[in-house]
């Protein structure tokens, strides 16, 4: 754990959590008073709450949920897990009542970097397919893309399709003037202020990136090296796919895995009972179908909810770990059962066609043969 404790008070103003958020890079702040916890502020719900000056509101006027906590006898494993199945990015460690320390996601896969498994995985293994745009494009629509696709960065590609930089959430939050800063996460800015801006304006340059045989550990150490949270796999120059400190956590819990146990889901602890059996009961079913082609190692399915017009979406991402490889799929609808159906009928076209591009490459091989013996 660190001792260092990035936190704010009851009594400061919500300006500072954003100045902390931006400087940091972090999704949410905790909020202790003489030393004890009172809860953690999150960077969304501070959007949501629509605030029209935040240097003149407390912290103390906005909802505070109480995050679960750790103890300074737990096991590293255990804080991988929980902060793992919160989404959170950190978590307080609690003795006599009182914060003495936090345990990050940072932390976990600097742990988690040094182990057998992160030395002999491959970033191509994990990584996320990229959702790429060109250096023209505006930052409303960067915004825009963000939102529909549920995702925090974009890298960047110039007109001969080299990487030229990537764009963040905290980038475009940071463009945008500062009464709009709390609607960022809403998209309830005006949309005059980004459209037609280019997108070259605010990227950042030089961009953490990796070729797709690094090791996981190296990984690490390249993010470590430049100051960020997520890297861009290159193939040519060419940003082929994303791997972020959520990804790598995702890999260490997944090899904590008791016999049996294939899956872990995150984001349904506002749903209603009976969906959450539903979706329960199609992962089964699915694990189970795929289990006749390969071997499943781990399932990982991530809900994110987020308000459209009134009406809430979900963006369903799956990670399906097998002994043939890691197979991603994405979907996003209006209604969870449709989103996750449609998440799992990606998954499972996606591994009939690699088996069956497997099988057409060894019965070609064995026609070469026969033919030059």
């Amino acid at each position: 754990m660190s001792r260092d404790l990035i936190c704010v008070s009851p009594d400061d103003t919500v300006s500072k959590v954003i100045s902390l958020i931006e400087e940091y890079y972090f999704r949410e702040i905790l909020v202790i008073e003489n030393k004890k916890l009172k809860g953690i502020i999150y960077s969304k719900e501070i959007a949501k709450k629509g605030i029209v000056d935040p240097s003149k509101t407390k912290v103390s006027n906005l909802t505070i949920s109480t995050p679960p906590v750790l103890y300074p006898e737990q096991d590293v494993n255990d804080a991988a897990n929980l902060i793992f199945k919160t989404g959170l990015r950190a978590l307080p460690v609690v003795e006599s009542g009182k914060v003495v320390g936090v345990v990050s996601l940072h932390d976990i896969v600097d742990f988690a970097a040094k182990t057998k498994e992160f030395r002999q995985t491959v970033a191509e293994a994990i990584m996320s397919t990229p959702e790429v745009i060109k250096e023209d494009t505006d930052i409303g629509k960067a915004r825009m893309l963000m939102r529909e696709k549920n995702i925090s960065r974009l890298p960047i590609i110039d007109k001969n399709e080299k990487l030229l930089g990537v764009v963040t959430i905290f980038d475009l939050l940071k463009a945008v003037k500062p009464k709009e800063r709390v609607n960022f996460y809403s998209m309830a800015a005006e949309k005059e202020t980004s459209m037609g801006i280019p997108i070259s304006t605010v990227i950042t340059t030089l961009p953490t990136k990796v070729e797709s045989n690094s090791s996981l550990s190296d990984v690490v150490s390249q993010m470590r090296k430049d100051g960020t949270d997520g890297v861009i796999v290159v193939g040519n120059d060419f940003p082929i796919g994303i791997i972020t400190e959520k990804d790598l956590l995702e890999v260490y819990v997944s090899g904590l895995k008791k016999k049996g146990v294939y899956y872990q889901i995150s984001g349904l602890a506002d749903e209603d009972d009976f969906i959450v059996s539903t979706v329960d009961r199609m992962i089964k079913d699915t694990i189970q179908k795929m289990s006749k082609l390969l071997n499943p190692q781990f399932f990982f399915l991530h809900v994110k909810r987020y308000d459209k017009n009134g009406k809430v979406k979900y963006s369903i991402r799956t990670r399906f770990r097998t002994d043939k490889g890691i197979f991603i799929s994405k979907s996003y609808a209006w209604d969870l059962r449709d989103a996750v159906n449609e998440a799992l009928g990606k998954l499972e076209r996606i591994i009939m066609k690699d088996i069956d591009v497997k099988r057409d490459r060894i019965l070609e091989r064995l026609r070469f043969k026969k033919m030059n013996m």
